[in-house]
């Protein structure tokens, strides 16, 4: 910390005391019903903000300026108006305690897109806050993107993902989004989280405020903050007994859509539940943090129906869905059963199939992994809610200096299979790993099958514990010449774990056949790699590990995944045409 800096710091502390009035005697929530303005680009109800909308946020907010607690912790489901709870943090610091801020979101770009998004526009539509924080395409150079500066502080936008972002600022006011999608370290620096933390030490009255949707069980950190805290939950009385209690899951009643009450049994809808006065009740009255839990069932914005929806869609498409559905709407943990496979049940499982493409098949994709002397490739067949056959899996040997290995493959991909009612299909789909010895031959094939969408692709580099999703980027450029696509190797790796986990025929279940190159060897690399908890300085992060040398099997399912998911046809299509012959067929008898 530079002392030029400290010294800007102490000018801007001593400006507060002397050229600014005291603050009002307002809460957060006092100054958002007050002051702000809801703007229609980024919100469904427009206008004036209303606590009462919600009320179980005003207690949230209000915690923001109790002096008694230095930390609020907040674990909760989407849908809630967490974010707004921020805005309004962050709007009440800089129009009524203005002080250096930090606004931290689990990347670089998120934070770009945050600001621009979300805090932009929430200064246009408060005036309170219009004529203090100018627009950052102004010549003002105080005010970019990622800061913006104001009377008596600032706000810096960092990415946890960006250790330059966290060095060397210190703030009063830390507001940390979404902290399970943190990497467990920034660089090489350590924990982000807790690089952020230390920006406040100088501050005695600093504010640390962290918010997230929570992940697994054993590597969330908001479930490790919100353990530490006093552990807040929303109670509501029930309207025929007066017990107070939390809305919870397990109490929703699906037929009637009400939740039962805990003490009585009586049950009650959404809106005869949410008309009765709640309150927050500690679990831990005496902790040093402030910690809230909220789930959907209290969100104004969302009707129980829907949620209903969700939750049977979830448990129709598989544990993937469900692991959602857990996570972000009613605000808890998920807890894996099993983080591995094991081989031999995988080769239990072969099936006798009826023909080269079964009857649930409605497409084929294909992966090809790229090795000094052959392709290993596996052609995958896809049916309704992503219920998935291996077709076959074929190696390719040759040494791949020459042509002829490169032309049996582009053949191979051109060929088809057939159901047992002679319909032939071909691969809609390919991709191919570029990552080898063999990148600029991979991008000249994948730029000749262009129109088969055979495309090039490459794993994305990931920050250890950092999140990114199976398809991270596409793009085209002057050397590709095609789409080469990003991917997010571990997402994947998660995924293909989770639906070989599934036991029963249907969402997400993966069938083997006999033979067609699904022999020992194969199951052994399929489960070559398991998924293991580490720490670094104390957080606990997933990675996978090698358990043998070959996992190319692996690696291909992951890409097939990949590519149906870049792809995102249609897979209901083949069923409901069938089933609209079927009740067509139906209404002829009938009609006879």
């Amino acid at each position: 910390m530079s002392k030029e800096y400290l010294a800007t710091l102490k000018l801007i502390q001593n400006s507060i005391k002397e050229n600014l009035s005291p603050p009002p005697d307002l809460t957060v929530s006092e100054w958002a019903d007050k002051f702000r303005v809801l703007p229609s680009e980024t919100s469904a109800e427009p206008g004036q903000w209303d606590t009462s909308r919600a009320p179980y946020q005003r207690e949230i907010m209000n915690a923001i300026t109790d002096p008694r607690y230095e930390d609020i912790v907040i674990m909760s489901s989407a849908q809630v108006g967490k974010s707004e709870i921020l805005l309004n943090g962050l709007g009440y610091f800089i129009d009524m305690e203005p002080y250096p801020i930090m606004m931290l979101q689990p990347t670089e770009q998120a934070a770009k897109n945050f600001s621009k998004e979300r805090l932009a526009p929430m200064f246009r539509a408060c005036p309170s806050l219009r004529n203090k924080v100018s627009n950052s395409k102004s010549r003002d150079g105080e005010n970019t993107i990622l800061q913006k500066s104001f009377p008596g502080g600032f706000v810096a936008l960092a990415g946890a993902n960006a250790p330059s972002g966290l060095a060397s600022r210190p703030i009063r006011v830390l507001l940390a989004d979404e902290i399970d999608r943190f990497p467990a370290s920034a660089g090489g620096e350590g924990d982000p989280l807790s690089l952020a933390e230390k920006r406040t030490t100088t501050f005695y009255n600093r504010k640390k405020i962290k918010v997230s949707t929570p992940t697994d069980k054993g590597t969330s950190r908001i479930e490790k903050e919100f353990e530490s805290s006093t552990k807040e939950r929303y109670h509501l009385p029930c309207p025929s007994c007066g017990h107070e209690q939390p809305l919870k899951w397990a109490q929703i009643h699906f037929e009637s859509v009400t939740h039962a009450c805990i003490e009585c049994g009586s049950m009650h809808t959404q809106f005869e539940w949410k008309n009765q006065e709640g309150r927050w009740i500690a679990e831990i009255p005496d902790a040093l943090k402030r910690g809230f839990h909220l789930n959907e069932l209290l969100s104004p914005w969302r009707k129980w129906e829907e949620i209903i929806v969700a939750f049977k869609s979830a448990l129709k498409n598989g544990k993937e869905e469900l692991k959602v559905f857990i996570n972000t709407s009613l605000g808890e943990v998920w807890e894996e059963e099993g983080k591995e496979v094991n081989e031999h049940e995988l080769m239990n499982r072969q099936e006798d199939y009826e023909a080269e493409v079964p009857d649930g098949v409605n497409i084929l994709t294909a992966a090809i992994d790229v090795q000094d002397d052959r392709f290993e490739i596996e052609v995958m067949g896809w049916g309704k809610s992503k219920e998935s056959w291996g077709i076959e899996y074929h190696i390719i040997p040759g040494d791949l200096k020459r042509p002829q290995v490169w032309d049996e493959l582009s053949e191979y991909l051109s060929r088809t299979w057939s159901k047992r009612d002679g319909k032939r299909f071909g691969i809609v789909g390919a991709f191919m790993d570029s990552g080898g010895h063999f990148t600029q031959e991979v991008y000249k094939f994948t730029r000749k099958h262009e129109l088969k969408r055979v495309h090039a692709i490459k794993g994305a580099s990931a920050k250890k514990g950092e999140n990114v999703p199976l398809i991270n980027g596409i793009s085209r450029t002057k050397v590709v010449r095609n789409y080469l696509i990003s991917l997010g190797v571990n997402d994947g790796k998660n995924r293909v774990l989770s639906n070989l986990q599934q036991t029963d025929f249907g969402p997400n279940y993966c069938h083997f056949p006999k033979g067609r190159g699904y022999h020992e060897q194969y199951f052994n690399g399929l489960t070559a790699e398991r998924l293991e908890t580490r720490y670094e300085r104390g957080i606990p992060y997933n990675v996978w590990v090698k358990i043998r040398a070959r996992n190319e099997p692996f690696d291909l399912r992951v890409y097939n995944l990949a590519c149906l998911e870049f792809l995102n046809p249609n897979l209901e299509l083949e069923y409901f045409q069938n089933e609209a012959k079927k009740k067509k067929k139906k209404r002829r008898v009938r009609a006879r």
